[in-house]
């Protein structure tokens, strides 16, 4: 028989979240207005910085991989959720039946 582990009836179990840093709107604030001066850094960093051999002609614009990365990011985010829409979604007697 497992062992049960009781508490003091007068003591509360405050446990910390890990993110509660995320809760706040000023800390969300803060965080996208640093995302968006980091994008910015980064694709003036190519008008201004010497650029590696270019092997593709796309390789050339100033830009392309941040816009790449932005288009593929939002692909996975649009495939996943059709994949929950159409693959694991189950209605909600799936396991009444």
């Amino acid at each position: 028989m497992p062992h049960k582990v009781r508490s003091h009836p007068h003591q509360e179990c405050k446990m910390k979240k890990e993110f509660d840093w995320f809760d706040k709107p000023d800390n969300l604030k803060k965080l996208k207005i640093f995302s968006y001066v980091a994008l910015a850094a980064s694709v003036l960093a190519e008008f201004f910085l010497p650029a590696h051999v270019s092997h593709h002609p796309w390789d050339k614009i100033p830009g392309i991989y941040a816009l790449f990365g932005f288009v593929i990011c939002v692909a996975m985010i649009i495939f996943s959720k059709l994949l929950g829409t159409y693959c694991l979604k189950r209605k909600e007697d799936y396991y009444d039946r």
